[in-house]
């Protein structure tokens, strides 16, 4: 009975997440759809704005971590009263700081897309698609804010139907207003970029809607809890400088590849887009070990969140194990709608089929990651990662690509790393690094 308790817990946590994550990235593939029929200009210009703006993603994922690392641990503990001063604190502090960041990135946007060697109409496209989107930040970070509170006070089901709604005005807005039907001008790339900021301001306020209407009990206040705003960052801080640690690696990585011709950097792309969506199951799990490991810590539950975990990882690896023998056994199967090269798709499959063998520890590494990360650990899995990615992973891969060694051994190398990762993981948890005191 208590395993099936177990059981519920993650799940009611893990779907909903899993499902969002997914309809982000519809959402994303619509837009590049109508685009893609734009030219390869406008293509261009909408990958080197999509680049910039999941940077962005590196100050969202401290707010993030900081928000359901705190909240879980107050809701564990029943006092919503402090979870409900942290994320009123934690959006105070986003309103804040979206300023700043709102200006660094009105003002980087155009060095930053001089890296992509993009021509002249493409860097403008490119620019004013960015001036238009980087007006919906701070809506943005407020929705990750909030949805991640409701999260981690077991309400992961609220966000995720408003991110169907979301994602359904999306594709309308996208349909009307990129190519003009139903008689609205057709504004391209444009057309996506204003679709984009209005779907983000609608999505912000339908979530603080809902916050404010919810019977979960958490509640906005105008207060600003000093002490537990700091420990949010605190914990959050380093999960941001670890995203950014993982962005900076992929681009160097796929530097490498693009070196090998430009039908290997397609297939690896291909298998790059491939990889995102067996990434979602993963990440769903994560969020629920994450936020089951502040809840139960926040009750001096210390055994249950071992049990938790455990299960949550049993889960996590069966799942992914899974969707690992489909990469293996179907990779230019599950290629082909991508593309209709056969050299393309030999490259992704060749690119699916080593990735394959490292899904049941990469599963290990996203749960036991958010499980270190729900404890406050996060100096641990910042450490861990980033001396696991530049030593393991770029280090040898630039080895193999200034000896001329084929493509197939850097995907081996990231295999193999992603493997020695997941079994360091393992031993720091099973060492009981996370319900050390000193970490929170």
């Amino acid at each position: 009975m208590r395993t099936l308790y177990r059981l519920r817990r993650i799940l009611r946590i893990a779907i909903p997440v899993i499902l969002q994550s997914l309809l982000d990235l519809l959402a994303m593939t619509v837009s590049f759809l109508f685009i893609g029929e734009l030219g390869s200009e406008v293509i261009a210009a909408l990958g080197a704005a999509v680049t910039f703006f999941m940077y962005l993603f590196v100050f969202s994922n401290i707010l993030n971590v900081g928000t359901t690392a705190i909240v879980a641990r107050k809701v564990g503990a029943k006092d919503w009263q402090s979870a409900s001063r942290l994320l009123s604190s934690m959006l105070l502090a986003t309103a804040v700081l979206s300023i700043p960041l709102s200006i660094l990135m009105f003002w980087g946007r155009d060095s930053f897309l001089l890296l992509f060697s993009l021509n002249e109409r493409a860097f403008s496209l490119a620019s004013q698609y960015l001036y238009i989107v980087l007006w919906s930040l701070p809506f943005f970070l407020f929705k990750i804010v909030i949805a991640a509170a409701m999260t981690a006070n077991n309400d992961a089901i609220t966000p995720f139907r408003i991110k169907t709604l979301a994602v359904g005005m999306h594709v309308i807005l996208n349909s009307l207003l990129i190519t003009g039907n139903l008689g609205f001008p057709a504004l391209g790339l444009m057309g996506a970029a204003v679709a984009n900021l209005v779907v983000n301001i609608l999505e912000s306020l339908l979530i603080f809607v809902a916050l404010w209407r919810s019977k979960k009990r958490l509640r906005l206040c105008l207060c600003f809890e000093h002490n537990l705003t700091l420990q949010a960052f605190k914990i959050g801080i380093p999960s941001g400088l670890e995203r950014f640690s993982t962005f900076s690696s992929m681009t160097i990585i796929s530097s490498f590849i693009a070196g090998y011709g430009e039908s290997v950097f397609a297939g690896y792309l291909i298998g790059g887009r491939i990889e995102a969506f067996v990434f979602m199951p993963a990440f769903g799990f994560m969020v629920a070990a994450m936020s089951l490991m502040g809840q139960n810590l926040g009750a001096h539950k210390v055994y249950e969140a071992k049990r938790s975990t455990y299960l949550t990882l049993v889960l996590a690896m069966s799942f992914m194990g899974l969707l690992g023998i489909v990469l293996i056994l179907f990779p230019i199967t599950i290629s082909r709608p991508f593309s209709f090269d056969d050299s393309v798709l030999q490259s992704a499959s060749l690119y699916l089929f080593y990735i394959g063998f490292s899904q049941v520890f990469f599963a290990m590494n996203m749960v036991l990651d958010g499980a270190l990360r729900g404890a406050g650990a996060t100096k641990i899995t910042l450490f861990v990662n980033a001396l696991s990615i530049w030593i393991l992973r770029i280090i040898p891969a630039s080895l193999i690509v200034f000896w001329q060694g084929d493509v197939w051994l850097i995907y081996l190398l990231m295999s193999v790393e992603t493997t020695l990762r997941a079994l360091v993981f393992w031993t720091l948890f099973q060492k009981g690094v996370w319900h050390r005191e000193s970490l929170y």
